[in-house]
């Protein structure tokens, strides 16, 4: 990637897995190769038990306030860190806002349950004046049956595309090895016996790594246009709708 990218992990809609959804997005920017920091901005802490669990320095966690996220920013691109992910509060319209103006790519995650499914819809239209560039994560979601999607998963689905947004290819599944691995500060994607969920986030890191780079071409400032005899025109700041 070179230089700094940021992923937002937002659900209004508290209990979606969040932030076991960004650890997971953080170890997978490690064993790609870049110098990944995550940035826990929920009260809760989470994230940052997460690393104190995983020890190491392999990826760095630091607290923090949305308030304090660019001159975090800053700090991060002066020390050459490739990857923020941003693990923000649940239930916090303004914490949400905050981090989704200071990511490339903001991540919606939801469960596939009728509550979850209306919370998208309120976290939609909060982060659409932003014109930033965001997809939703269905997470949690029941496995197959019999190879079959089950009924919850697809009706959720076909709901959440009313709202315009990509939605990511790959469905999280509620899979025990998740949760096994959060508490001991791991990733599926560490652990060998643990295939299935190790496979789903490896598909979930390479579809967010591809709209990284699209949004940051999306959100790159257009280059000025010159014309003869007359100063150059200010760029203008290209968003995505």
């Amino acid at each position: 990637m070179g230089s700094l990218n940021i992923v937002a992990v937002v659900a209004l809609k508290g209990g979606t897995g969040k932030s076991t959804l960004a650890s997971n997005l953080a170890v997978a920017g490690v064993r790609a190769g870049l110098k990944t920091l995550g940035i826990d901005a929920d009260p809760q802490g989470s994230l940052a038990q997460w690393k104190r669990f995983r020890g190491g320095d392999d990826l760095m966690v630091s607290p923090g306030k949305t308030s304090t996220l660019h001159p975090m920013r800053f700090a991060a691109e002066r020390s050459g860190t490739e990857l923020a992910v941003i693990d923000t509060r649940a239930s916090s319209l303004d914490n949400m806002l905050e981090a989704a103006k200071a990511a490339h790519l903001t991540l919606i995650v939801a469960r596939p349950t009728p509550i979850d499914v209306r919370a998208v819809a309120a976290t939609v239209e909060a982060l659409r004046p932003l014109q930033r560039p965001s997809a939703i994560v269905l997470n949690q979601a029941p496995t197959l049956r019999g190879g079959r999607e089950p009924a919850l998963v697809t009706e959720s689905i076909e709901a959440l595309r009313a709202h315009g947004l990509p939605i990511a290819p790959v469905v999280v599944r509620n899979r025990s090895a998740y949760q096994t691995a959060f508490l001991h500060g791991r990733s599926p994607l560490e652990l060998e016996s643990e295939a299935a969920a190790a496979g789903e986030i490896g598909e979930l890191w390479n579809y967010v790594e591809a709209r990284l780079r699209q949004a940051v071409q999306q959100l790159r400032p257009a280059p000025a246009v010159r014309t003869r005899g007359r100063p150059p025109l200010p760029p203008i700041r290209a968003m995505a709708v």
